[in-house]
């Protein structure tokens, strides 16, 4: 049994970060011997990533509630409940909810994302708040450590 990745809610840290994004760390490389990362995170109405990319991991979305826009190079798509999206490493994009609330799994192979989430958020035990502040500077510092690259601002 030592080679089982599990993880229980209990057992995990939210993770506040810009806007009213929480990130719950489901399983991250310490769970998977690398292998993979999967997060469960929450938005609201224009939330926003900058312009990036992943130089060495591979990411799906999978929109479970709510409305998305994604920007991958020069395309842009839309996407609603039930969609889904995967990106190799390199690949430039930004995502933005376009609903009030979304939800979204994001997966990430191999499992480097789940650190930069902890590395860059503000963790929260117990009751998320309704506000918070959030110093974008920590996505910056952490984007660096963990071969992410911040290209620019969100699209408009």
């Amino acid at each position: 049994m030592s080679d089982l990745g599990i993880s229980r809610p209990g057992d995990r840290q939210k993770l506040l970060w810009a806007g009213g994004t929480v990130f719950d760390r489901v399983l991250g490389p310490e769970h998977t011997q690398g292998g993979l990362a999967l997060l469960d995170n929450t938005s609201v109405l224009g939330d926003a990533t900058p312009l990036h990319l992943h130089r060495g991991e591979a990411e799906v979305f999978y929109l479970l509630e709510g409305s998305m826009r994604a920007w991958f190079g020069d395309e842009v798509l839309d996407l609603e409940a039930g969609g889904a999206i995967w990106l190799p490493a390199g690949v430039q994009h930004a995502i933005r909810t376009t609903s009030d609330t979304a939800r979204t799994i994001t997966i990430t192979a191999p499992a480097g994302f789940a650190d930069f989430v902890r590395d860059a958020g503000v963790a929260v035990d117990g009751d998320v708040p309704s506000t918070w502040e959030f110093d974008v500077g920590r996505i910056m510092s952490a984007a660096g450590q963990h071969a992410i690259e911040i290209l620019g601002p969100p699209p408009a």
